[in-house]
């Protein structure tokens, strides 16, 4: 076992908390700027939807919400025509709806304005809160105030050079956006600009984290079975957000016992013990999760579509690559850390293990880079002090203080300007309402879905466009045939379906095979296309360019 395990306990002054939580206040204001631009730029016949970024998956997590307001704890795909049973599946969205039900009912327009506020009121606590625990997890390993600052700052507004591509005219290079522009995993801007369940995920992996470094510490065995099983409870808040994660997990604590092994050359046996019974405590959740997957057709199609693939490895030079030049004197200095903190092993491993990672043969590569943009920053940060006392210190020794500061100012110069963009770009968008511009609603287009959620049968098959369909959802307790990338089955021959119907390019035949096949109640037709005469189907709202239509099911089949 490595002797000296360091119980990685540091002082952190009440005025120290004080400033985060400044910090904190500052951050998840500035990120919440550009949504209500977008709510001070709603026009009477333009709403806006309250999402920024991702607006089918935030569109989808609002459907979330509904079904935990009216159907219970187990989620189902609606999204896809096809049936299937639920699982237990996305449950933070699952509580949030049942929240938002306190607010107003689900048969109420007003419920999608309470989804939304529990949504945005959930994305800042857990915004918040991540904060705090980087902080935590930062002053465990740096003791300097200004390095723990700089880190804070990186992991929560920094990013790659992603900026630079862009100016360069290199938005597609390769065949991919930079990675610090669509990484949520890989960054953590994205996660305190609009994913809850994501920030909350990342506090609880690295709050178990912290609680694996204190039983480390301890050398009774009531003791360290206490700390690990609350990490085991942290992680196992962290799978309920996202299950994945579990498996994440695992591999984050086997790259760091193996670079325990490796420094005591002995297999690490107090390390071991320790994360095997707090990792035990999730595992039951991932082991029902691969169980789901594998029996329930529908999820495991879903699995199947929900392809993440790692771009080129130069997208994740440009990425990290800043970071990592910064970070390499640190990797010595936290090697020889180890020798009495285990913690210490732990930022190395990660951040070694990061390539191998992002290419593993599974669907999903990218996902597994989750988090590593913590450690990869504390390295940074106190790499840039090793660098600058090697190279700038003993040159200007009179001018220590100016130097260090213009040398963390060129490095917040160069790794903030990505998400810089992201907010200008989004505050833009949201000024601009117009019939491209996905972040608003037209009102008669809720009004067509607030009619739907009154009248149809709960759990009715829509068929309409790709994006109606990926807002209805959100607004009614119904189900579309094509409304979502994974979360629709068999989406691009469902897609070519659809625009055969809406076309015209149909016989009767076809039409009638194609409502019977996805056992559709009700049509939406797109803005400015009503349906033509037919005996399978009948106007039953209409306003404004909206048609909406219901199904002859007997004149179907």
């Amino acid at each position: 076992m490595l002797p000296g395990y360091s119980a990685n306990r540091p002082r952190i002054a009440r005025r120290e908390w004080r400033n985060v939580a400044w910090f904190a206040l500052a951050v998840m204001t500035l990120t919440t700027l550009p949504y209500l631009v977008g709510w001070a730029a709603q026009r009477s016949d333009w709403r806006f939807g309250w999402f920024m970024f991702g607006l089918d998956d935030g569109n989808s997590y609002l459907a979330k919400m509904r079904q935990g307001a009216v159907d219970g704890w187990l989620f189902h795909i609606v999204y896809t025509s096809e049936p299937h049973d639920g699982a237990f599946l996305f449950t933070p969205y699952l509580a949030a709806g049942k929240v938002a039900a306190l607010v107003a009912p689900p048969s109420s327009p007003a419920f999608v304005d309470a989804m939304l506020l529990v949504f945005h009121a959930s994305r800042i606590a857990a915004g918040v809160l991540l904060i705090f625990v980087l902080y935590r997890f930062m002053a465990t390993f740096l003791v300097r105030r200004s390095l723990r600052w700089l880190a804070l700052t990186l992991v929560c507004l920094g990013g790659g050079l992603g900026w630079l591509l862009t100016l360069l005219g290199l938005g597609s290079w390769l065949g991919s956006l930079p990675v610090d522009l669509y990484l949520p995993e890989g960054y953590t801007f994205y996660l305190l600009y609009g994913l809850p369940h994501l920030s909350l995920a990342r506090a609880a992996l690295l709050g178990g984290l912290l609680l694996a470094f204190r039983a480390l510490a301890c050398d009774s065995l009531r003791q360290w079975i206490g700390w690990s099983a609350l990490a085991g409870l942290c992680w196992l808040v962290m799978g309920l957000c996202v299950p994945f994660y579990i498996a994440v997990l695992y591999a984050i604590l086997g790259v760091w016992g193996l670079a325990a092994l490796l420094r005591a050359r002995r297999f690490p046996v107090r390390l071991f013990g320790r994360c095997v019974v707090a990792a035990a405590i999730p595992a039951p959740l991932l082991l029902y999760n691969v169980i789901v997957f594998a029996t329930n057709p529908v999820l495991g199609a879903w699995s199947a579509q929900n392809v993440l693939p790692s771009p080129h490895p130069l997208h994740y030079l440009f990425g990290y690559g800043l970071l990592a030049v910064l970070a390499l004197p640190a990797i010595r200095w936290a090697w020889r850390r180890g020798q009495h903190s285990a913690a210490h092993l732990l930022l190395i491993a990660w951040v070694l293990a990061g390539p191998a990672l992002a290419y593993l043969p599974i669907n999903v590569q990218r996902r597994f880079l989750e988090g590593i943009f913590v450690p990869l920053c504390i390295l940074a940060a106190f790499g840039l002090r090793l660098w600058w006392i090697v190279d700038v210190a003993r040159r200007y020794r009179r001018r220590l203080r100016v130097s260090w500061r213009l040398a963390m100012l060129i490095v917040l110069l160069l790794a903030l300007p990505t998400n810089a963009l992201l907010l200008l770009s989004g505050t833009l968008a949201a000024q601009s309402p117009n019939p491209t511009n996905r972040l608003f609603h037209r009102p008669v287009e809720m009004a067509a879905l607030d009619y739907l959620n009154v009248n149809a049968p709960a759990d009715s098959i829509v068929l309409t466009d790709f994006d109606t369909g990926n807002y209805l959802p959100a607004r009614t307790s119904l189900r579309v045939v094509i409304g979502h990338g994974p979360e629709t089955i068999r989406l691009d021959e469902k897609r070519e379906q659809v625009r055969r119907f809406f076309d015209g390019e149909m016989s009767a035949e076809e039409q009638q095979a194609l409502l019977r096949m996805y056992n559709v109640r009700y049509i939406i037709f797109p803005a400015g296309h009503s349906g033509p005469p037919s005996p399978y189907y009948a106007q039953v709202w209409g306003e404004g360019g909206y048609f909406v239509y219901e199904v002859n099911r007997a004149a179907v089949g």
